[in-house]
């Protein structure tokens, strides 16, 4: 990422020189050259000119509006204070520049304040430069008054957009990767806060809040003309709702449905198997619904890449620290995985998590641990058991990665395993597995697998 980014910035930097250097030719190409470009001021623009891609590459949103201001406030400043017939005093030269932005020049070339056939070339670059600057920011700022709007009368009349229901962290990483491909996304929640409606208006992404009864949202986001829909509510019984309530509304309007796909994200087993159940049952859904959970994705992803593990290894003692979404996702994949491979060793898995009581169940250990409580290497030494590979799934990015580094010191020679949804934690990870020699690997994150490519959208 780091180099592409670097790359970019190079090609930005070669095509600001060049658009530069075409500028100041065709300047001094047609325009008569006069005293007002003296010495100073040509080292001054110089130095402005050849230093500002800096200013370029943190502020790259507002470039144009920055490089606009600061040329008319060099140029307009400098020819005020040193071109006017009078000797004019610093304030007056300053408020002169400023009224260049109100599109307002003062006539301070001609003694009896007359206009002039022709101003000097320095004047005239500040005055175009605030004009320019002024101009562009109105029309700038009308255009990002009315862009959604535009952008959604464009997805009612082309379509051929994703519409994504509820907007989380998780939801963000897809509607990133969309945007990353240039997919047009709408995306529809009961709230938004200020910085989210912000962030994603940057990101070009329509957004709709609404409530979720509002049965004009189908219509109004041109739901019939999408390419697909992602029901990813925080609840699994809201995306239910929806989904229920898409389909009485289409069985209703009888509109020819574009809809490529639609995918509905439930975390739930028992909803899984009620939803599944009612596809089946039913004479006919009016498309096709696919289902998904991103943890057991995300596990289904590890055990396919590390299904080595189960062919080459001598014994299989695996731990896993932690039996929420993740933590029971990895051990579901595992036992699929095994059979899968017909292993011919036997496989151990010992699950450290909220169980009342400690347990047996086949191949699985189940031990009581609470990780606000309980001391996970205490716990783990009373087990009295070499385990292969440990698996750290607990709720806490930053309570896996401690953990993993407390039991590297331990178990220098078992692979550790940990998931991170934090970006943060997941590059601090980085840092460390880097600058050491410990046995830390990533599972992976939600990341990888929220992606257009996996879920073929």
């Amino acid at each position: 990422m780091m180099e592409e980014n670097r790359s970019t910035w190079k090609h930005v930097t070669l095509y600001y020189y060049i658009t530069i250097i075409v500028a100041i030719t065709l300047i001094f190409g047609f325009a008569p050259v006069d005293d007002s470009i003296d010495d100073p001021i040509t080292i001054i623009l110089t130095l402005y000119l050849l230093g500002f891609p800096i200013v370029l590459r943190y502020t790259y949103r507002y470039a144009l509006h920055i490089f606009l201001f600061m040329l008319a406030f060099i140029t307009g400043f400098y020819g005020f204070y040193h071109l006017s017939v009078d000797n004019h005093s610093l304030s007056n030269a300053l408020y002169f520049t400023f009224r260049l932005y109100l599109i307002d020049f003062a006539d301070v070339f001609t003694v009896d304040g007359t206009s002039p056939t022709q101003y000097p070339l320095l004047l005239e670059i500040a005055r175009w430069s605030a004009a320019s600057y002024t101009i562009s920011t109105v029309f700038i700022a009308m255009y990002r008054t009315l862009e959604m709007r535009i952008l959604l009368f464009r997805v009612q009349r082309l379509g051929k957009h994703h519409i994504i229901f509820g907007y989380h962290e998780k939801s963000h990483l897809l509607i990133e990767d969309l945007r990353n491909h240039r997919e047009t996304v709408v995306v529809i929640d009961e709230s938004f806060s200020t910085d989210a409606i912000q962030r994603l208006e940057e990101m070009g992404v329509i957004v709709l809040q609404t409530a979720i009864h509002d049965q004009t949202i189908f219509s109004k986001s041109a739901i019939h003309k999408a390419k697909s829909v992602i029901l990813f509510e925080e609840k699994d019984e809201d995306s239910l709702y929806t989904l229920m309530e898409l389909e009485n509304v289409v069985e209703r309007q009888q509109k020819p449905m574009r809809l490529q796909k639609l995918i509905i994200h439930l975390e739930n087993v028992r909803y899984q198997k009620e939803l599944t159940s009612f596809i089946e049952n039913m004479e006919g859904f009016s498309f096709h619904v696919e289902m998904i959970n991103v943890y057991n994705m995300l596990s289904v992803k590890f055990w396919r890449e590390h299904e080595h593990l189960f062919r080459k290894s001598e014994r299989l003692d695996l731990l896993v620290v932690g039996n929420g979404k993740i933590g029971t996702e990895m051990v579901a994949e595992a036992e699929k995985m095994y059979e899968k491979v017909h292993a011919s060793v036997p496989l151990s898995l010992t699950v450290l998590g909220d169980f009342p009581t400690k347990a047996y169940i086949g191949n699985q250990k189940h031990i009581p641990f609470h990780a606000e409580t309980d001391e996970l290497v205490t716990v783990i030494e009373n087990d009295e058991k070499d385990f292969t590979h440990i698996f750290i799934c607990l709720e806490e990015d930053y309570v896996d990665l401690m953990e993993g580094i407390d039991l590297s010191e331990i178990f220098p020679e078992t692979p550790i395993f940990m998931n991170f949804s934090d970006k943060m934690i997941d590059h601090t990870f980085k840092i460390v597995t880097t600058e050491s020699e410990k046995t830390l690997y990533s599972m992976g994150t939600l990341k990888d697998v929220l992606t257009k490519e996996i879920l073929k959208l």
